[in-house]
């Protein structure tokens, strides 16, 4: 989830567009994902765009804004890739494996998140 919503607008860079827009002006590209271990984020651009691309960047995890406005597009866009990969046989050979840990291991638990964990839930317990 926070993987989503950092893209969306930081202190000094709070437009919700903004950073893929540099991006694109830049002739550049980037995306993100999280494993089991490590959320990755990437991106490629033109050498003239590196000073603001790596400061836009660094403001990601200085200062996010975090606006709720953007929660239930980013949860639905989550809920959505956790559709696609259901379907997914790899993904399902590596849930079998994953519940064959030990039950008080986080090893097993539901890890992706979807509508009812990331939105629903939440929204019933305040």
């Amino acid at each position: 989830f926070c993987e989503h919503m950092l893209f969306l607008g930081t202190e000094k860079y709070p437009d919700p567009s903004g950073f893929d827009q540099f991006m694109t002006k830049y002739g550049g590209s980037n995306n993100a994902f999280t494993s089991s271990e490590a959320t990755v984020y990437f991106g490629a651009a033109s050498s003239e765009a590196a000073p603001e691309g790596l400061d836009r960047f660094a403001d990601f995890f200085r200062a996010p804004l975090f606006k709720k406005e953007f929660v239930k597009k980013e949860v639905q866009a989550i809920n959505s890739e956790h559709q696609k990969n259901v379907q997914n046989a790899g993904r399902r050979i590596f849930q079998l494996l994953e519940k064959q840990a030990n039950p008080e291991s986080v090893v097993g638990r539901f890890a992706t998140g979807n509508m009812e964990t990331l939105y629903d839930i939440p929204s019933r317990n305040g």
